[in-house]
């Protein structure tokens, strides 16, 4: 389960990474493509991995790709790259999905009570393991 948004920095802008970005030729389609690798990472919950095969997908090239790698937006991790700093500004995969399962746990809950009864626990069989936020 992915995020349904991702965090960017209302400062991004005036960021010394993207400015120097920005100072190179093809710089500003390298910092879209950080963007558009912050959204495909959170929609598909890669905790900031984004795939060789990928980064054409998202409208980059190896080129733009280098150039992130460069000023350090982007570090390279085996057949792709991994997004600097993900698990410092970004929800975590984990987080996103024991916060999904919580809720779902509690709505089972919830409907167990009111249609059981509050001693049924018929809720408890599917998700017990489940620890709540």
């Amino acid at each position: 389960m992915g995020l349904p948004w991702v965090r960017l920095d209302s400062s991004i802008y005036a960021h010394d990474k993207i400015l120097r970005l920005m100072a190179k030729r093809g710089g500003d389609r390298a910092a879209a493509l950080y963007m558009f690798g912050l959204a495909y990472s959170g929609d598909h919950a890669t905790d900031g991995h984004i795939s060789d095969v990928v980064v054409p997908m998202i409208h980059g090239t190896d080129k733009h790709a280098q150039m992130l790698v460069d000023v350090g937006l982007w570090e390279r991790n085996g057949s792709g790259y991994v997004i600097r700093n993900w698990a410092d500004r970004q929800e975590l995969a984990a987080i996103t999905e024991a916060k999904h399962r919580a809720k779902q746990t509690a709505g089972k809950k919830g409907a167990c009570v009111k249609n059981h009864g509050p001693d049924c626990g018929c809720w408890k069989d599917d998700d017990a393991d489940i620890a709540p936020f």
